[in-house]
């Protein structure tokens, strides 16, 4: 069992820099382009966006040590709760980007009204997620186990010993609210007014990275990337 939790863990980081690598493909070029990166963490993400558009970029984070790192990175970040709205003017930016932000939020109605508030007529948001329907969460359900995407407690990650985190106390990073499926992420934000130019899948969670990797169904994969423009008028 510990070796097969070590399998998996390997696999997953492979996989979270395949999402990331997979963000970027779906940025353009624009050197005038405004850009909000909703939870930047560290900012080092941040960072390779602003490399990959020639945008400037603009950073919001929760965490106080976050901020504080990003800033080092030169990121000019916000310490804030989207929870609470986003501290920013209606129509402030060209484009909205969050990398696995959404499902941690309270309120996900909330998080893509507010992206589509401080966007510009035109703009667009990226957001990234993990899928509910990926197969290794189907499977984990068939066997009985918690998905490893799912949350019973706000203390403890528990329910599938399978998970290279179970048993472990959770951490801010880790903790989710809202799981989203292909299907009803497109249909939410549809429903809050974005007209969803693309919706993509990554991985194959648990085959190997250098098989995974190829697996672009957005139902089943284990990421899922939406590509949502606000309309012009």
């Amino acid at each position: 069992m510990k070796l097969l939790s070590r399998y998996l863990s390997y696999i997953s980081r492979g996989l979270y820099l395949g999402n990331k690598r997979l963000f970027l493909e779906l940025l353009k070029q624009n050197e005038k382009a405004s850009i909000l990166d909703i939870g930047c963490a560290e900012g080092e993400f941040s960072k390779q966006i602003a490399h990959k558009t020639g945008g400037t970029v603009y950073g919001i984070d929760i965490s106080q040590g976050y901020a504080g790192r990003a800033r080092k990175h030169g990121i000019s970040v916000v310490l804030a709760d989207i929870d609470r709205g986003l501290p920013f003017k209606d129509r402030s930016f060209d484009l909205v980007v969050s990398n696995q932000v959404i499902e941690h939020v309270d309120s996900t109605d909330n998080f893509i009204k507010e992206c589509y508030r401080v966007l510009r007529n035109g703009g667009v948001c990226i957001v990234s997620t993990p899928n509910l329907a990926s197969f290794h969460n189907i499977f984990s359900l068939m066997l009985g186990y918690q998905p490893p995407v799912t949350a019973v407690s706000d203390e403890l990650i528990c329910g599938n010993p399978l998970d290279p985190c179970n048993e472990r106390q959770f951490s801010l990073d880790r903790r989710h609210r809202r799981i989203f499926t292909a299907t009803a992420l497109r249909r939410l934000f549809e429903f809050h007014g974005f007209k969803v130019e693309l919706l993509k899948g990554l991985g194959l969670h648990p085959l190997p990275t250098f098989i995974s990797m190829y697996f672009k169904c957005a139902r089943y994969s284990q990421f899922l990337h939406i590509k949502a423009r606000k309309p012009e008028s």
